[in-house]
């Protein structure tokens, strides 16, 4: 069941509440745009068994939430940090990203674990902090699976996305850090392991692992953790020296971010051993393919338009259903032109001021952070307003993706 740690902020989606409850219910026959015979193969299915999240605006679906729909998302000039002029730059910068108490317990385990030193740099620790207090809610999330009997043991993997810029030797600590998180949580050595994150984009590893889940004849679930920060000089001073750093003058720019998503997913052969009732479904369809319109000065939605086309076909949804779009869109006036024309042309049911939401601007800058939160966000969403609804991924540069999250098990007739 899809759970947070963090009080209810009741009443985020109020919005649209109306505007749902006087809706007819979904149906389950697509338009007959939609209805043409698919080009590619049909999108696997994959179980969302428990999220979780940690952002500068929010340590959980509802409280990021009720953050968006209050309009009290925006980057702030940070108090700390210069830019090559001696200015403040503005940045989403994270409270819990300081914790000194979970600092002194993974320090003190690498230490007792005969780690090397690894020279975590200040944004490393700021990222590991967060990331734990994720794994920790996931972890709780998936102990139930580990106590699982029915049809043989489940089998947990870790699916990390963690910052570029990390060495292999930081990236196997970390690994092995979250799977003692784990095994404290009652997991045995013995069902954990770590999938190799190789795709080109944090969405074309969401498309593999359901791949993955549906080739798959055990019973395996996965925890998809992202976790990254760029506040600190260091990046600031790079970003500046680059000239891809947001000013006044250079509104193209990212402003530095950090935060941590996660997401327990599972196959649909383990989803429905466990009769699990708050489940949502997740499809994906990813991009990576086109480079070239980076530099462009407009972005097309068309991309997005087709990726569309391919999964509400795939789902038996017709676009009328979709209750909300949800995207990692960042500050890049582009992007955001582009999400709304992609938004006018494919639900134009849908307000352009309420039911298309952008992350970007509420996590900053930050890896893969702000799909994953999209992710979970949409997740919440779905269950809470029993209705499909659209992910978006475009800040990534030449990758266009795009998830379709809505409530209940995925049907058996995918495994």
């Amino acid at each position: 069941m899809i759970t947070t740690t963090s009080p209810a902020a009741p009443g985020w989606l109020s919005r649209i509440g109306n505007k749902l409850a006087a809706r007819p219910a979904p149906v389950q026959a697509a338009t007959s745009r939609i209805d043409a015979a698919a080009s590619t193969p049909p999108s696997p299915v994959l179980a969302i068994l428990g999220a979780a999240l940690r952002t500068p605006h929010g340590a959980s679906a509802d409280e990021l939430g009720a953050r968006l729909a209050a309009n009290k998302v925006d980057a702030d000039l940070d108090p700390q940090l210069v830019d090559d002029q001696g200015l403040p730059v503005m940045t989403a910068r994270s409270a819990q990203a300081i914790d000194e108490a979970v600092r002194e317990e993974i320090a003190d385990w690498l230490a007792d674990s005969a780690t090397p030193d690894l020279a975590f740099s200040d944004e490393q620790w700021r990222a590991l902090v967060l990331g734990t207090a994720v794994m920790r809610d996931l972890a709780q999330q998936a102990a139930a699976l580990a106590l699982r009997e029915e049809q043989g043991p489940a089998m947990l993997r870790l699916a990390l996305l963690l910052p570029d810029g990390w060495q292999d030797a930081q990236r196997q600590a970390v690994s092995n850090w979250w799977l003692q998180v784990l095994a404290q949580s009652g997991w045995s050595a013995a069902r954990l392991g770590v999938a190799e994150p190789d795709a080109a984009s944090p969405a074309a590893l969401v498309a593999r692992l359901a791949h993955d889940g549906v080739a798959s004849t055990q019973a395996v679930a996965t925890i998809l953790l992202a976790c990254a920060s760029h506040i600190g000089q260091d990046t600031v001073d790079r970003w500046s020296a680059d000239g891809t750093l947001f000013t006044p003058g250079h509104p193209r720019g990212r402003i530095p971010g950090e935060g941590a998503a996660g997401l327990l997913l599972a196959g649909v052969r383990l989803a429905h051993s466990l009769d699990e009732a708050g489940c949502a479904q997740l499809l994906v369809q990813v991009d990576d393919g086109d480079h070239a319109s980076d530099s462009a000065r407009r972005l097309s939605p068309q991309r997005l338009n087709t990726l569309a086309e391919r999964l509400l076909q795939d789902a038996s949804i017709a676009p009328a259903d979709i209750a909300l779009i949800v995207a990692d869109t960042g500050t890049d006036t582009r992007q955001a032109l582009e999400l709304m024309e992609f938004g006018a042309a494919s639900a134009p049911h849908l307000d352009n001021a309420s039911d298309i939401v952008r992350l970007g601007p509420a996590c900053g800058a930050c890896e893969a952070v702000p799909f994953v939160a999209a992710l979970v966000l949409g997740a919440h969403a779905a269950l809470e307003m029993n209705a499909p609804l659209l992910c978006v991924s475009n800040a990534m540069p030449g990758c266009r993706a795009l998830a379709l999250v809505r409530p209940g098990l995925p049907p058996r007739d995918t495994a």
